[in-house]
């Protein structure tokens, strides 16, 4: 299955899951629980609070060559989103976010 099939199709929607993709397309879920919700939301806090230059979001979608994996948190540079956006998912989360750390 595509993302973008993912993403749009009634029956994923408002799940209690945190739902991905393999190499092959199928569907992996993964329960949603407080504990990890409320992590993920003191995570987002502290970057909100320490990542002036740019943005905090919970459950960004990043394509990998292993499918769609989300991230519980993941943050952007202004520069970044500048240059790519808002698309849906994020291909170059990973490689432009490790040059950002190493640098």
């Amino acid at each position: 299955m595509e993302w973008r099939e993912v993403i749009e199709h009634p029956s994923l929607r408002d799940l209690p899951f945190k739902i991905e993709t393999n190499e092959w397309g199928k569907i992996m879920m993964t329960p949603a629980t407080y504990t990890r919700e409320l992590y993920q939301g003191c995570v987002i806090g502290w970057f909100e609070r320490h990542g002036a230059e740019g943005r905090a979001s919970g459950k960004c979608p990043i394509q990998t060559s292993k499918g769609v994996k989300v991230a519980d948190v993941a943050w952007a540079s202004r520069a970044f989103l500048k240059k790519h956006g808002v698309r849906n998912p994020k291909q170059s989360y990973v490689q432009s976010a490790w040059r950002q750390w190493s640098a």
